[in-house]
Formats: C-alpha cells, sequence, structure tokens
C-alpha cells in the first residue's frame, strides 16, 4: 500500500506532525486554530472539525509541543497523535472521546427537556398560570441556562478571553440576552406581579402593557442546541464507521510458531518481523507476511472488496486481515503494527479525511468573517428596531433570533462530513484516496488511460507457442504432439499440449530461459516458467545487459569451453542487432500478434552474425472484468485509451475483446509520460491506470493536472506516485473510484448550498422579527443534523 508520510513526535526530517484537537464546534473554531498554526514560521496546517484534528506539514524544523501550546492559547486543547500508537489505537482514543463527549451531552440535554417542557406548557397555557408561576417559570430556567447551556458558555467565555469569537459566542449572547432580559422583565419590568396571565408569542409586539419574559426561548434554545448537538455527534461518530469497520478486521492474537515447533498463542502486539505463526481455516491471517507451509483460499473481500477467493501456497504474499477459508498456513510475518497493509491504508485515508478539498476554501473564507458580521447585524437589527418605535423587548427579541439563527454550524461540516463518510466508503470497497483535492480531479477527467498488463489484463502471462525456424541447424526435425508445420522452414509447438521437442529445440528454449531469469518483466518471468520442460537446462550466462523495453542480451557459456552471443526480445530491436528475418519469419511473426499474443525472438550466434532460432508467443488474458467495466466508463462519458509498449496488433487484438476502441501501442516506458502530456496538451483531462515502475512517471504526470489510479499489486514506486490506490487489482475498482469520489464531491456541493441558503433565508426573517429566538435555535440545530445526515448517504455507495 501506498506509504504516507508518517507523523512524528519530533521534526528532525521535518516531516509531518497530527494533532488531536477538542472544544472546536464550528467552522470559525476551525479558521481561528488554522490561522494560529499557520503563523508559525515552517507551518502549514489544515484543521478538520469532523475528524477534530489538525494535519501540520513542516518545512522547518518546529517542536510538536509549540503547536500544541498554540492551540492551547488559542482556546482549545490538543495532543500530539503519535505513530507508534498506529491508526487503530488513534481511532480508538477518538472513539473514547467522541462517546464521552456524547455521554455529557445527553445528561445536559436530558436535565433541559425536563425542566424545559412544564417552563413551555406554563409559559404557553394561561390555563396552567398558577399564583406566582412567574417565579416557578425562572427557576426552572435557571438550570437551563447555566448548566445546561455550559458548554456553550464555557467555549465562548474561553475564546473571548483569547480575543475571538465563535459559533458558540452567538448562542452564549443569545441566551445570556435573553436570560437577563427576562430577570429584568421579571424584577422591574411589571412581569413578576402575582396573578399575572401572559402567554408566549412566536411573532414579538411592538408594544406591550408588561414587559415579557423568554425564559421558554432561552431554555429551549439550549435544549434544541444540545438535541442538534447531540444528533450531530452520534451522526459524526456514524460517519466515521467505514473506517472504523476497516480498522477493526485486523485479527487480535496470532498464533506463534516458535523454534521446537510449538505454539504460543500471543497478542498481536507481541509478534515480531520474521516470526512464523499458524492460521487455520477460518481465522484471519495476523499480519502481512508470506506463506512458508501449507496451501489455501485467501478471501479479502472485507479488505479489498474482491469476492472471489485467491489462491495461495508456499512463497506468495498474504495480507493481514484476510480470511484463510480451508487448509491451514504458516506464515512468515514481513510487517507488524504500523507498517501492515491495513494500517497503511488507514494512515492514507485519515490523512486525506484531515485535509482540506478546494472546494472547502468558500466556506473558510466566509466562516472567518462571519461571526463578526453576525454581531454587527445583531447590533443593527437591536438599533433598527428601537429606530423604528419598537420596544426594547422587541428589539432584544429580533437581536437575539440573529444570533441563534446564523450559528455558522452546518458550514463548518458540509465538507469534512462528507469527506469522512466518503474516503470511509472507498476504503470498504478497495480504493484508497490519497487526499481531497483528487475529488476535483475525477470530476474534471474526460480521458482514462490503461496500461495493458496487469491493468487491462491478468498481468499473469504464459508461454502459449513456439515456432521453431530450419534456418537453425538441426531444427527442422521437430515433430510429435502438439507440432506442426505451419509452412516452409518453420515448425509451430503448442508448449500446452506437451509435444515432445528435439535437442536443438530444447537447446533453444534453454538458451531463451537463462537469458530471462535475471529480467523482472512479466513476459520474461512466462518464459521462464513455460520453458521449465524435460531436458531443459539453462547455461550459465555472464555480460547480462536488460535493453528497457526492447529485449536482453548475454554470452552464454557451453559445455565445450565456447561461448556463444545470444539475444531475446522484440523483433524490431533484433532487426536492429542484425538479425534477418525471413519472409517466413515474419508471417510467423505477423500471425501470432494478430491473436493478441506477445512475440519474442530467440537469435545466437556471434556478435557480428546472429541467426534467428526461434520466436516464442506469450499471451496475457483479460480480467473477467474488464469489459464490464470498460462499458461503465464509457456510460459515465468517459474516453477509454489502451496504452502499451505492445506491438499494435496484439494490442488491438487485447483492446477489441474488451471494448476499448483507441490503442496507442509500442510505447517505451520513458515515453509513456510523453503520451499523457500530449494527451494533456491536446485539451484532454487524463486520469492514468498503471501497475508497473515504468507506469510511475505518467501517474505523475497525470496527477499533476488530472488523476493517477496505481493498482494496489503493483510497484511501490507506481503507488507513491498515485493520487488513488486501488486495492483491489481489477477496473471494477477504477470505476469505484470515480463513483465514490464524484458521488463525495456531489455531497459536499450540496451540503455547503443548503448550509449558506439556510443563512441567507434565515437571517432576513430573524432580522425582521419574523423568527421567535427558540424557534431560531431549532432550525439552526436542524440544518446541521440536516448536513451531516446527508453526507451519510455516501455509505450505500455501491
Amino acid at each position: 500500500m501506498t506509504d504516507i508520510q508518517e507523523t512524528t513526535s519530533t521534526s528532525a526530517n521535518h516531516g509531518s506532525v497530527d494533532l488531536s484537537v477538542g472544544g472546536m464546534t464550528c467552522a470559525s473554531c476551525v479558521a481561528r486554530v488554522e490561522k494560529k498554526l499557520n503563523k508559525v514560521a515552517g507551518v502549514n496546517a489544515s484543521v478538520n472539525l469532523a475528524t477534530e484534528s489538525a494535519h501540520v506539514e513542516l518545512s522547518a524544523p518546529v517542536d510538536p509541543q509549540q503547536l500544541v501550546a498554540v492551540v492551547e492559547k488559542a482556546g482549545y486543547s490538543a495532543t500530539v497523535t503519535k505513530v507508534e500508537d498506529g491508526a487503530v489505537e488513534a481511532m480508538r482514543k477518538q472513539e473514547a472521546r467522541h462517546l464521552a463527549h456524547a455521554a455529557d451531552l445527553r445528561r445536559r440535554l436530558i436535565v433541559a427537556a425536563t425542566l424545559s417542557v412544564p417552563l413551555m406548557v406554563i409559559s404557553m397555557v394561561s390555563a396552567a398560570q398558577f399564583y406566582g408561576w412567574q417565579w416557578v417559570v425562572a427557576a426552572l430556567a435557571l438550570p437551563v441556562v447555566t448548566w445546561c447551556a455550559w458548554p456553550f458558555h464555557k467555549a465562548a467565555f474561553t475564546n473571548l478571553r483569547h480575543g475571538s469569537t465563535t459559533m458558540d459566542t452567538l448562542v452564549s449572547l443569545g441566551v445570556i440576552t435573553a436570560t437577563l432580559w427576562s430577570l429584568w422583565a421579571l424584577i422591574f419590568g411589571g412581569a413578576g406581579t402575582l396573578g399575572m396571565r401572559m402567554s408566549m408569542e412566536f411573532i414579538p409586539r411592538a408594544q406591550s402593557e408588561h414587559a415579557h419574559m423568554y425564559f421558554e426561548s432561552a431554555a429551549w434554545i439550549v435544549t434544541f442546541l444540545l438535541t442538534g448537538r447531540l444528533a450531530e455527534a452520534r451522526v459524526r461518530h456514524r460517519s466515521g464507521d467505514s473506517l472504523r469497520k476497516l480498522l477493526q478486521l485486523g485479527a487480535k492474537t496470532a498464533a506463534r510458531v516458535n523454534a521446537d515447533g510449538s505454539v504460543t498463542e500471543i497478542p498481536i502486539d507481541r509478534l515480531q518481523v520474521g516470526d512464523r505463526f499458524r492460521v487455520r481455516p477460518g481465522e484471519k491471517i495476523a499480519t502481512d507476511g508470506v506463506v512458508v507451509e501449507g496451501h489455501s483460499a485467501i478471501d479479502a473481500s472485507l479488505l479489498t472488496g474482491e469476492s472471489l477467493p485467491v489462491d495461495v501456497s508456499a512463497g506468495d504474499e498474504v495480507t493481514g486481515a484476510t480470511v484463510n477459508t480451508s487448509g491451514t498456513l504458516v506464515v512468515r510475518a514481513t510487517r507488524v503494527g504500523a507498517g501492515t497493509t491495513l494500517s497503511r491504508i488507514a494512515q492514507v485515508v485519515t490523512a486525506a479525511q484531515a485535509a482540506k478539498a478546494p472546494v472547502q476554501r468558500l466556506a473558510d473564507r466566509v466562516s472567518s468573517v462571519f461571526v463578526p458580521t453576525v454581531l454587527a447585524l445583531a447590533t443593527l437589527t437591536f438599533l433598527g428596531w428601537l429606530a423604528t418605535g419598537h420596544n426594547a423587548q422587541a428589539a432584544i427579541t429580533a437581536a437575539v433570533a440573529v444570533l441563534v439563527i446564523a450559528c455558522p454550524c452546518a458550514l463548518g461540516l458540509a465538507t469534512p462530513t462528507a469527506l469522512l463518510v466518503g474516503t470511509g466508503r472507498a476504503a470498504q470497497l478497495g480504493v484508497v484516496i490519497r487526499g481531497p483535492e483528487v475529488l476535483e480531479s475525477t470530476r474534471r477527467i474526460d480521458t482514462v488511460v490503461l496500461d495493458k498488463t496487469g491493468t487491462v489484463t491478468t498481468g499473469v502471462m504464459h508461454l502459449a507457442q513456439a515456432v521453431f525456424f530450419d534456418d537453425a541447424a538441426g531444427v527442422s526435425d521437430a515433430g510429435g504432439a502438439g507440432a506442426g508445420a505451419a509452412s516452409d522452414g518453420a515448425t509451430v509447438v503448442d508448449l500446452g499440449q506437451g509435444a515432445s521437442l528435439s535437442p536443438a529445440q530444447l537447446q533453444t528454449l534453454a538458451l531463451a530461459q537463462a537469458l530471462e531469469i535475471p529480467s523482472e518483466h512479466p513476459v520474461a518471468r512466462a518464459i521462464v516458467a513455460g520453458t521449465q520442460l524435460d531436458g531443459v537446462q539453462a547455461p550459465q550466462i555472464s555480460e547480462f545487459t536488460n535493453h528497457a523495453g526492447r529485449g536482453v542480451s548475454a554470452t552464454v557459456a557451453h559445455a565445450a569451453g565456447q561461448a556463444t552471443y545470444a539475444v531475446v526480445g522484440k523483433a524490431t530491436w533484433l532487426s536492429q542487432q542484425g538479425v534477418s528475418l525471413s519472409e517466413q519469419a515474419e508471417a510467423q511473426v505477423r500471425a501470432l500478434e494478430d491473436t493478441g499474443a506477445t512475440v519474442v525472438l530467440v537469435a545466437a550466434g556471434s556478435r557480428d552474425s546472429l541467426t534467428l532460432r526461434a520466436a516464442l508467443a506469450v499471451r496475457d488474458e483479460p480480467k473477467p472484468t474488464t469489459a464490464k467495466a470498460i462499458s461503465e466508463l464509457k456510460a459515465m462519458g468517459l474516453r477509454p485509451i489502451l496504452l502499451t509498449g505492445d506491438n499494435e496488433r496484439a494490442a488491438k487484438f487485447i483492446a477489441a475483446q474488451v471494448g476499448i476502441d483507441d490503442v496507442i501501442a509500442q510505447v517505451l516506458p520513458e515515453d509513456k509520460r510523453d503520451v499523457v502530456a500530449r494527451l494533456q496538451g491536446e485539451g484532454a483531462n487524463v486520469a492514468m491506470v498503471g501497475d508497473g515502475v515504468n507506469d510511475a512517471a505518467a501517474l505523475a504526470q497525470a496527477g499533476a493536472a488530472g488523476l493517477g489510479m496505481a493498482m494496489g499489486t503493483g510497484s511501490d514506486v507506481a503507488i507513491e506516485a498515485a493520487d488513488i490506490t486501488l486495492v483491489r487489482a481489477d477496473l471494477e475498482a477504477v470505476v469505484a473510484a470515480i463513483k465514490v469520489s464524484r458521488a463525495t464531491l456531489r455531497i459536499i456541493k450540496q451540503n455547503l448550498f443548503w448550509a449558506f441558503a439556510y443563512n441567507v433565508a434565515a437571517i432576513p426573517l430573524a432580522m425582521a422579527g419574523l423568527l421567535n429566538p427558540m424557534i431560531a435555535g431549532a432550525t439552526m440545530a436542524m440544518s446541521s443534523v440536516i448536513v451531516v445526515s446527508n453526507s451519510l448517504r455516501l455509505r450505500r455507495v455501491k
């Protein structure tokens, strides 16, 4: 999986620091913490309300404790998230904080609701107003506006002490204003007259015989806001379910195999790299490793979304948290703790959730000036009502409604909650999104460039056929099962049918095997595996040279002490080496390539005189899901292009099988980046999908202005260069990545629209006196819940 830059408690190598930030309640809190951190030299901070975290990139040495001090000076709590805790432990601590916070809110809400209900009934229903009821109402309201509302007051006072204002400032000021006015009205304004009857007004009147009390409004503002906060806390907790479930997949214990063969059950955190552990049928694999004994099928569906179990045996790599379905395995641990695939996925997803999407910048800019603007509007509302002849109670009511209705909770939650749910859901589907800016890229792309081998095809190539040419001495006596004369001077042998081969043919295959053993290319591995036949023994070679994208060459030592120079590679390259291809040979190569085979030629002799010995046909079949995925990409309006270093006919044969119309073939590894750049220059917004080292430059080029996607089964270099890593290696994961990313971006825009629309519509109503503060508090609380609930719809993306 993708390695992200590790969080560290030291800054010797700069790197990054992750902080857990407590006390943030709105977008203004986020803006304040972010502003204070970014004032520190060498710091680029991104603060996230939904995850209650700050991700800090360091371009200069900075002590993390200095960052903690800056956050605390701003009026919030902070702790450094230690990388040694691992993503699982960090998530567990965050979950504990969320549960404790929710429990505190629940207690305060129960008290507030218990007192506010009779308070509302007495204030609203004249028949329930007994002798001295006003003083009872005051007694019921005071615990609600003090202890129950204490989280709002505490945050407001803390921020005020540091010279800042937030959403809590608006709530606290509104509640205190309504309460103080009500106390004045009760004691000095005639509202406390024994035997007096009153009823609650949803719209304040201009004049009144007695000053009105707003205890019920103040109490219900607190009750509604606590209800909203509790619902919001629960929904925000649910928004992290996808990632939490992913992290909880890991095994808790491991059956370690000791040196004497005995087995000891140990906690997973005691397992070390190099330890061997046993995995019985039905058990989870404890950590990433390599199978050393046994054969089984591994179910990785919970981690990758891939439903088909994968057969493994000795030498195969396995991933922690996947399930052993059948036979017993003994596995040697290669990664433990924070280095495992599961933990690294979590680190990347967590980092993406902590960052900001470009679409959030507007909300950040608005929130930075929002609270001061609202305070100014509330003041103007109060003065305006007084200036137009209304009494103080009506003016205060309208001003309090403005303060309460304008709280920017929804703005602060619009983007991060959608990111939290979307990236978590993507991870469940086997898609790791590197950062939120990727969402914008998926919206823009119109062209998907696909590497062929390992991306469109299985990448598991096999040696299917060999054509031996008669101009190599002793070759013409080929025969037996699976052999047949293709044309004069050539014999085709289907190696998959166990054809009997002549000594000269076996010698040619041994020559090809010897030259391909040092190469890591899939075609080379297929030739080595396909030539593991009786009678084929690879000779010793020297002066081996890998000619990237063309072929290999070496000097071959023979038993008699003689040496032969040999080359194995593409026909075009062999021609450049002086190998002459007859018309028959060219016809054979074309016929094989027309069937979608990759043809590798074998020639031997001296450096000045090489003789063509054979043509080897290697085939790589399309993955079963590729054609369906291509169809879905086209349905989304995307143009798929097959990009490969193979010959054009072979590439077109594969493309036709899966439904790709555009093919760019015979591209050298160093030229793939140029192809992507050329497409971008022509106006295309390109997404590149690849898996090999030779795709890294193209992935990086695509990511610069578009999107790079790497197969998780590919090389670490390719994965590091990509914007999205596809844990399950098929193109349906590409479709899932684009669908989830686009759905997340769509939800973010919906959230921001409703958050802005809510404030734009509600503030003028409050200024006009058309909203009672209690109703304003209820609608404000509901706006946050609606925004977060809308984000939860991403959990259902297929």
